[in-house]
């Protein structure tokens, strides 16, 4: 899976942690990504989507609607 949000490009930044005695340590800041079904010109698709996104409503989530069981329906 790439680490890159598929509608804003946002991607894993690199840099260092600086401790109190100021010693470096390299280290990676990740996008907080979820794996979304939407549906995009009448296609079902999954979307690799950064929590940004989804929030914005630049990408609606496709609700699942259970199928109904005859036991229901009584």
């Amino acid at each position: 899976m790439s680490r890159t949000c598929d509608v804003c490009g946002k991607a894993p930044l690199y840099g260092c942690k600086v401790s109190k005695t100021y010693n470096h340590t390299k280290r990676t800041w990740r996008p907080n990504l979820l794996k979304v079904k939407t549906e995009l010109s009448g296609r079902t698709m999954t979307l690799n989507v950064c929590t940004r996104c989804l929030r914005s409503g630049f990408v609606e989530k496709k609700v699942r609607v259970p199928k109904a069981t005859p036991a229901a329906a009584n």
